[in-house]
């Protein structure tokens, strides 16, 4: 049976390993080249005190901003075009061609030839995806000591180890919704689109920052950079945000609907105001004084010099940048975990219903 699968996918194999072939000849040089800029930019700019504009300042031709960015892209949709063209033909093509038939009325049960074609499969998926982002964790650190970025959704989807988990996940579920539909076209577009929703949607947005406690810090309401800090979140972007709230001295949050009267004012010329969830923020000139407006949720213009002197301050609640490998760990977990999901239910589908 192990000769047969591999006979069956050697091509897709070969396939995912001449790509790899030239996405390693791609990243290597690149890699070294932006490694070596970034060196030699650090040991010069203590000099002239310039260390802090290193970011905005390396990497910022259009070739180089384009590679930053559409290399974590394609990294991150690696395992789903695995789960879609590994996951979802797996079985479909067997039911299609009614080459499972053939093999169920030899010596071969169903179930070790499900498991069998599982193991190869899932194993060259999280191989491949294992290597790819291994070369974008090694090319990207360059930009991740510059930009303090890895807990950006791209950047977090694409490097460490949860890619192979991503991998397992995409590709059970294609294999899943392959048995289930037995038609190629119907399970692509089914997988396609709950892959997108769990991966890039629903666990980055709503479960990734609940993973531990997070941290609290109050910051004024017109000074959001505070101390210099790896964990202070204020423009360390290695951290991760989970909200920002204005709150009083009791850490009550503010109602934007309903402030305080005083702090209330004439909506300025130019100042659009928030819709619902967004902020619109001006800062007009009032008998000289620079002056802060806010509006929120399609509440009134609310002026934050009133509000901090009534003592407001803004709270944020954050995951703290050392937590970033343990996060890693965590969410490849929660993926494995699900993985079991889609591989028990394509037992029940292949063992009992098409018994």
């Amino acid at each position: 049976m192990n000769w047969l699968a591999w006979r069956q996918h050697r091509k897709q194999f070969m396939v995912a390993g001449i790509f790899l072939v030239l996405f390693a000849a791609f990243m290597i040089p690149t890699g070294l080249s932006f490694w070596h800029t970034y060196q030699h930019a650090l040991s010069t700019c203590g000099n002239t005190d310039t260390c802090g504009q290193l970011n905005g300042e390396l990497f910022q031709s259009s070739i180089d901003s384009l590679l930053i960015h559409l290399v974590p892209v394609a990294i991150m949709f690696v395992p789903i075009l695995l789960g879609l063209f590994w996951g979802v033909p797996l079985l479909t093509k067997e039911y299609v061609e009614g080459t499972n038939k053939l093999v169920w009325t030899q010596s071969m049960s169903r179930r070790r030839w499900l498991t069998v074609k599982l193991v190869w499969v899932l194993v060259g998926a999280a191989i491949v995806v294992g290597a790819f982002a291994a070369l974008d964790t090694w090319w990207s650190k360059s930009g991740n000591a510059l930009s303090l970025n890895r807990f950006f959704l791209l950047q977090f989807n694409s490097q460490g180890i949860v890619p192979i988990a991503y991998a397992i996940f995409a590709v059970s579920l294609g294999v899943m919704f392959g048995a289930w539909f037995k038609r190629t076209m119907l399970a692509l577009g089914v997988t396609l689109v709950l892959l997108i929703a769990v991966v890039i949607v629903i666990v980055p947005n709503f479960v990734r920052p609940h993973y531990e406690t997070p941290q609290t810090y109050n910051v004024s309401l017109l000074n959001s950079v505070g101390p210099s800090s790896a964990n202070i979140p204020v423009t360390n972007s290695a951290t991760l945000i989970v909200n920002q709230t204005v709150v009083n001295k009791n850490n009550q949050p503010l109602n934007w609907a309903n402030p305080p009267e005083q702090c209330v004012v004439a909506t300025p010329a130019g100042f659009g105001g928030g819709g619902n969830g967004h902020s619109v923020s001006a800062i007009p000139n009032k008998n000289g004084v620079p002056e802060a407006i806010d509006s929120r949720n399609g509440g009134p213009a609310v002026s934050l010099n009133c509000l901090q002197t009534l003592g407001y301050q803004m709270n944020i609640r954050y995951q703290p940048s050392y937590r970033y490998w343990d996060f890693q760990r965590i969410e490849t977990g929660l993926y494995l975990a699900l993985s079991i999901i889609p591989i028990g239910v394509t037992y029940w589908l292949v063992v009992k219903r098409d018994a």
